[in-house]
């Protein structure tokens, strides 16, 4: 049975014999790729090797391999590349200081079942060796070059027993992802992204469940498969029952886990009949309770049909009860932030901590974010919100004067987390970083179609200062609206709340005078010129609105 071995990282050995330099590496630090003629090496003091001057020859080792430095470097770098070579090859040797992992298979990986392969892991602590199951993971993804992958820790070669690992400041488990990034013009996205959700919310019960997160942690890390460079990846967590910390099954359903895959149910634009032999449904996989568990949909079910169905009076009374109001806060501003297109429904978790609980948002897959859709190209349209069935209904009833409470969160993050000079600094660091760390570089040598050009990181820049730009005005009419001070001194509209028509009193002192009626966001929705003694709402949906007539606001409900 092969266990887990954990090795500290010793000191790398260093012989200087008269006029040569022979650097130590230890196995497992050092990977090269014969097919594409590179070498990524870890090396621990880089700055120890400022002035290499005194040297006639200068070689680097790990194991049974050496290699000659072509031409005698004055310094080690990692924003350098250095070309060596052994008997057989000359490499392009590039020193990093992200983890590497190396993944041997005598298998085709391939999407279900997982196949056995060994897994190194290498940072600058430790070595993590372990069998594992792997396979691909994806959709579309299934056609780039680079693949993801999905990762299962064993403790035997048929995986009878997992083990739990765990890398860096990421969980202890044994389930991992290796997101590939591909679609992703600069590989950073997603990786801010997932970081920037942890740093803005955290879980409404964490007091009972210290360690619950309200996302996917992640980090960078460099792979070889089969000893061939397949370049940068998002080592992430997977959003589960354990990362959320939900309440386990015991004869009945407490803890509840849905992800979004596809439209539906789970944009809260349709209720078909469910089906308790089926773990999917309308748009939704069922994650939590499991299988061999219990399959029932009629909790979900009835939430759905509560937000698509109950009475306006029903929904504005209980719909936070239902749905955690702090969760639907901050999911709203990081999706309309981050413009995230496939995250109202498809890419989507939503969760219930335990049976008197209330659901809750996760998001998952963020690569199609800032800018670009899910195949990675540019989208830039910064002027819209985005919604789904659910969002619209509390948008238009506005419960518990929940715009206002959502604007001024959103102008406290301005403040801090969402700071826009902060955010752009954050892309701009992870971008300079991988440039002058020659990791763009060495992408760009085995997937020649990626290109990471400053532009692409202008666009992104751009199209966020323009996104911020926008989601201020729009918060800040919303503000403006809740602020107004609404007339009570006259009755002027009739009925109210109103369906089609409402009637003017007064109209004699009001023909030819304009009318504005704004929504709760601050959008302009209609605008003209009284003729008669009513005006028609047949247009509107249901909610409050403000009607703003001789510089006066007035409230109307429509039902």
């Amino acid at each position: 049975m092969k266990n887990i071995l954990i090795i500290i990282f010793t000191s790398l050995s260093v012989f200087c014999l008269a006029q040569t330099l022979a650097i130590q590496v230890p196995e497992k630090h050092l990977i090269k790729d014969d097919t594409n003629l590179l070498i990524i090496s870890h090396i621990e003091n880089i700055n120890s090797f400022v002035d290499l001057s005194n040297y006639s020859e200068i070689s680097i080792s790990s194991g049974n391999n050496i290699f000659h430095f072509n031409t005698l470097p004055n310094s080690l770098e990692y924003s350098r590349s250095y070309l060596v070579r052994n008997t057989s090859n000359e490499y392009t040797l590039y020193f990093t200081q992200l983890p590497i992992i190396s993944i041997e298979t005598t298998s085709a990986i391939i999407d279900e079942p997982k196949v056995l392969a060994e897994f190194t892991y290498a940072d600058d602590d430790r070595v993590i060796e372990s069998f594992i199951g792997i396979e691909l993971r994806g959709v579309t993804s299934l056609s780039y070059p680079k693949k993801t992958y999905g990762l299962e820790f064993w403790k035997d070669e048929k995986g009878e027993e997992t083990l739990k690992v765990q890398f860096g400041k990421l969980r202890n488990d044994d389930d991992w992802i290796l997101d590939a990034l591909y679609n992703e013009p600069l590989r950073l996205r997603s990786y801010v992204a997932n970081k920037l959700w942890l740093n803005m919310h955290n879980p409404f019960y964490q007091q009972d469940e210290p360690n619950a997160k309200s996302g996917a942690n992640v980090q960078y890390v460099e792979v070889f498969v089969n000893n061939e460079y397949t370049g940068i990846y998002n080592l992430s967590e997977r959003i589960d029952k354990k990362q959320l910390k939900l309440k386990s099954y015991k004869n009945n359903i407490r803890g509840e886990l849905y992800k979004g895959v596809s439209w539906g149910a789970s944009t809260f634009t349709s209720l078909p009949n469910f089906n308790n032999n089926d773990r999917t449904w309308s748009g939704y996989e069922l994650k939590y309770p499991r299988e061999n568990e219990i399959t029932e949909w009629q909790n979900i079910y009835s939430f759905t049909d509560f937000v698509l169905n109950s009475s306006d009076a029903d929904f504005v009374n209980n719909v936070w009860s239902k749905f955690n109001y702090e969760n639907f806060l901050d999911y709203f501003i990081f999706l309309n932030l981050l413009r995230a297109t496939d995250n109202t429904g498809k890419n989507i978790y939503i969760a219930k901590y335990n049976t008197a609980h209330p659901y809750f948002y996760i998001p998952w897959d963020l690569d199609g974010c800032f800018g670009t859709i899910w195949n990675g190209t540019n989208e830039n349209i910064t002027n819209d919100i985005l919604t789904n069935g659910f969002l619209k209904r509390v948008i238009n009833l506005n419960p518990n004067d929940y715009s206002k409470t959502l604007s001024n969160k959103w102008f406290e993050y301005r403040d801090n987390i969402l700071e826009e000079n902060k955010l752009m600094q954050i892309f701009e660091n992870q971008y300079q970083y991988f440039l002058n760390n020659k990791i763009y570089e060495r992408e760009s040598i085995v997937y020649p179609n990626s290109e990471f050009k400053q532009q692409d990181l202008a666009y992104l820049l751009n199209w966020l200062h323009n996104r911020i730009s926008f989601l201020d005005e729009y918060f800040r009419k919303v503000l403006t609206v809740g602020n107004m001070n609404l007339t009570k001194t006259e009755m002027l509209f009739y009925p109210n709340p109103a369906r089609n028509i409402i009637y003017i009193l007064a109209t004699d002192k009001l023909v030819d005078e304009t009318y504005e009626i704004y929504n709760n966001l601050g959008n302009l929705i209609d605008q003209s010129k009284i003729e008669n003694n009513f005006i028609s709402i047949e247009a509107l949906k249901p909610g409050s609105y403000i009607v703003i007539i001789n510089k006066t606001p007035h409230k109307i409900i429509v039902k």
